[in-house]
């Protein structure tokens, strides 16, 4: 048996393993921390192919853990009945009024807000043009959604109303001029979640890349969308 000292974490792993004499607690926990360091790193990955990010990585900001995204809400002044999900679902329900118009005062909103924070005008710089609008209750709080579409493809905008804002947690989360966007999957819709001037926005569609939705959410009315 060679007596080179391991020089990377699977001989070190092994080298661990294969002795009968019980080894240093410290060397156990570099060990643990080793292989758990690993192990979130693979997760990392496997998310960020999941949602296409690695080969868009250069246009994104650092991509953190994946897990199951979450809203939480305080007994106090919210309800368990709104989840991400119910939230998802009414982005892919129809819309039950006419779209809101370009606000001729701001080119870059329509005329519908929340506590408000106004709905994007995207026709000129990205082909989204709105199509629809509804408006739901769940529990205390009233969730508007708008709905867009382009010549292939159908989004809803929801804008949950009523403060605090539920907590996000989870996802796949992207962070860009310091605003996090949590990036997950509901029901086969890729979906974007964050908080804008306080309040939950979600943004969800079938068929759309995980980079248009994120092009979508963090535009500030400056740029449009790469062919």
């Amino acid at each position: 048996m060679s007596d080179r000292p391991p020089r990377t974490e699977s001989e070190l792993t092994d080298m661990v393993r294969s002795i009968d004499v019980r080894a240093p607690q410290e060397l156990h926990d570099r060990v643990e921390a080793l292989v758990a360091d690993r192990a979130r790193s693979q997760r990392r990955r496997r998310a960020a192919i999941r949602w296409g990010l690695l080969a868009s990585a250069p246009a994104l900001a650092a991509v953190v853990v994946a897990a199951v995204l979450v809203l939480s809400l305080s007994g106090r002044s919210g309800t368990s009945s709104l989840t991400l999900a119910r939230t998802v679902a009414l982005t892919l329900r129809p819309a039950t009024m006419p779209a809101p118009a370009e606000d001729p005062r701001d080119g870059t909103a329509l005329m519908a807000s929340v506590d408000g924070v106004s709905f994007p005008y995207w026709a000129r710089s990205f082909g989204f043009r709105a199509t629809g609008m509804r408006v739901d209750r769940m529990g205390k709080r009233s969730v508007t959604t708008v709905f867009y579409a382009d010549r292939k493809n159908r989004i809803g905008y929801a804008i949950v109303g009523g403060t605090p804002a539920p907590t996000v947690s989870g996802g796949v989360v992207v962070r860009r001029e310091g605003t996090p966007y949590w990036l997950t999957s509901e029901d086969g819709a890729k979906v974007v979640t964050w908080l804008r001037a306080g309040r939950l926005c979600v943004v969800a569609g079938h068929g759309v890349s995980a980079a248009t939705l994120l092009s979508l959410a963090s535009w500030r009315g400056d740029e449009t969308l790469a062919a």
